[in-house]
């Protein structure tokens, strides 16, 4: 009886483990690869949020300049690659989509921070104009 629920569990475990999700990379959806940098940053801190993005879309764009330099060769010189070089080159294609997708949503997400920062100086401009009023009318 020991053996058979021992053998069940270690069965079982077997395939829990089979199913887990081993790989860091896959598990990044959104394509944000500095996330580390970003939770270092004050979420307040509007401008730093948005030099952030803005830092990691000009990071982008070197990699996709590199990815349709390598396309470029791909299509230049593709009896170097074989019957391979078709597969590499609509992955070469497949990443510079997901990158020019990335710098749209690092530069989306930059804009809006920058206009965050600006809608807050406006108010706290504001709440100063209103206090210095207040302080002449006393």
């Amino acid at each position: 009886m020991r053996v058979i629920t021992f053998l069940m569990t270690v069965l079982a475990l077997g395939f829990l483990s089979g199913c887990a999700q081993m790989s860091p990379i896959a598990s990044n959806q959104s394509g944000e690869t500095h996330s580390a940098d970003l939770r270092s940053i004050d979420p307040n801190n509007h401008n730093a949020v948005a030099e952030h993005y803005e830092d990691v879309a000009n990071k982008i764009k070197a990699k996709l300049q590199a990815q349709k330099e390598l396309l470029q060769e791909y299509e230049r010189h593709s009896y170097y690659y074989g019957r391979r070089g078709q597969d590499v080159q609509s992955h070469t294609l497949a990443n510079i989509r997901q990158y020019e997708k990335s710098i749209k949503e690092n530069t989306k997400e930059a804009a809006i921070h920058r206009k965050m920062a600006l809608d807050e100086e406006k108010r706290n401009l504001g709440l100063i104009n209103r206090s210095i009023v207040k302080s002449k009318l006393n």
